[in-house]
């Protein structure tokens, strides 16, 4: 029987830790803001435009940035405090959020234009490229080694808190208090996040550079030796691109059902739920070493969910679809980050933690344009069944079997 000591601390132990606890609270607090923000631009750009294509490049401004800044951002995860960085990260967060907000409060929704919500849109993306490889990477600093599988499951649980709540409370903060104040508790959330990260950094340990290098091409170089992490770093990236139609094509396909703004956030609120439930999966089973069926049954289940949304003829139907979608978004994410953890040294996280942010975060503006492309040109249904079906085929990368092999020298 395995004792306690060999499991490490249980989720509910993890979460009242002072260090981990801390940095879980504030990550939910930043993810919400950020759904908030995403809500709010993307309705604001659909007034403003009536094109899927507009609210599709609001999203490529917005995780540009985790492509551009990743050559330097990932090496400073791995030659810097980790914490601090975080915290520098919300800095453009709340500049981003609280800019757009003082924006709206002078000029109103109807005088606003596009650019503007662009611009700000970006500085939100320029602050979660800054942070992203370092929020990854100090996930295991927090536990001790057996307790990394469960901490990737929790950690998990602020992205998906953030999807779930963050869309519904930013649909009727618009709806009710309109949008300058929707982006003010956004920014709120960022700033409280940014000061757990300035604490958790007076703790943190030294860490020594990689024998491998210290820059990005040497994290490159790493990743071409390792095809496991290669492998892996893709079905990442169908988890992220699958992630974008909660998002992109969600205005258009509200209003293909004749629902009213808020059911834009209700669907994002679906997806997040059903993502809830699925870290909820990841964090009971994530004990164990070696790969299992996690990332692959979670590929599936996602791509499978997208693909019948345009067979659902009702709101409540589209909202199911959408958490289960969700479901299979997290165990698939909280599988392959769990394996990358585990076959990644500690002073190479960061730089492929960096390559974990574009594969998740930077692959969102190519998803973004051919789901804005494909739903004008042939309609939200074709969108969402090509996707579903990209989604769907990640996965056979990510069988246990395929992994093994992969990792052998």
């Amino acid at each position: 029987m395995t004792t306690t000591s060999d499991a490490g601390r249980s989720s509910w132990q993890l979460i009242r830790d002072p260090r981990f606890g801390s940095f879980i609270l504030g990550k939910t607090l930043a993810f919400i803001g950020v759904w908030i923000h995403n809500v709010v631009a993307a309705v604001i750009a659909w007034e403003i435009t009536h094109s899927a294509t507009w609210v599709a490049i609001v999203s490529v401004v917005q995780f540009l940035p985790q492509i551009l800044l990743a050559p330097v951002v990932g090496p400073m995860a791995d030659r810097s405090s980790r914490g601090r960085q975080v915290a520098y990260g919300r800095v453009f967060c709340v500049a981003g959020s609280g800019g757009l907000a003082i924006w709206l409060w002078i000029t109103g929704v109807g005088d606003i234009g596009i650019w503007p919500v662009l611009l700000m849109t970006f500085t939100v993306g320029v602050g979660f490229a800054i942070s992203g490889p370092a929020m990854q990477a100090m996930v295991p600093d927090l536990v001790e080694p057996v307790e990394v599988g469960r901490a990737v499951g929790l950690d998990s649980v602020p992205t998906m808190l953030g999807r779930a709540a963050g869309p519904a409370i930013g649909a009727l903060l618009l709806a009710f208090a309109g949008a300058a104040t929707a982006l003010g508790v956004a920014m709120i959330g960022h700033l409280v996040f940014g000061v757990i990260g300035v604490l958790l950094a007076r703790d943190e340990v030294p860490r020594e550079i990689s024998p491998d290098g210290g820059g990005f091409v040497d994290g490159l170089r790493y990743i071409r030796r390792h095809p496991v992490v290669i492998l892996l770093l893709l079905g990442v990236t169908g988890v992220g691109m699958g992630a974008d139609p909660v998002v992109t094509l969600a205005p258009a396909l509200a209003h293909d059902l004749g629902g009213s703004d808020a059911l834009v956030g209700y669907f994002g609120s679906a997806f997040g739920i059903g993502a809830v439930l699925g870290s909820v999966i990841s964090a009971a089973v994530g004990g164990g070493s070696r790969p299992t069926m996690a990332p692959v049954a979670g590929l599936l289940v996602m791509g499978a969910g997208l693909a019948v949304i345009p067979l659902m003829p009702t709101p409540w139907g589209v909202c199911l679809a959408f958490l289960v979608s969700g479901v299979g978004f997290t165990v698939a994410l909280a599988g392959c980050t769990t394996s990358l953890h585990r076959v990644v040294p500690t002073s190479m996280r960061g730089r492929v933690m960096s390559l974990w942010v574009i594969a998740f975060m930077g692959t969102r503006p190519v998803a973004a344009i051919v789901n804005g492309v494909l739903a004008d040109g042939f309609g939200t249904g074709v969108a969402l069944v090509t996707m579903g079906l990209f989604v769907a085929a990640t996965g056979a990368l990510c069988l246990p079997r395929v992994l093994q092999h992969a990792s052998r020298p």
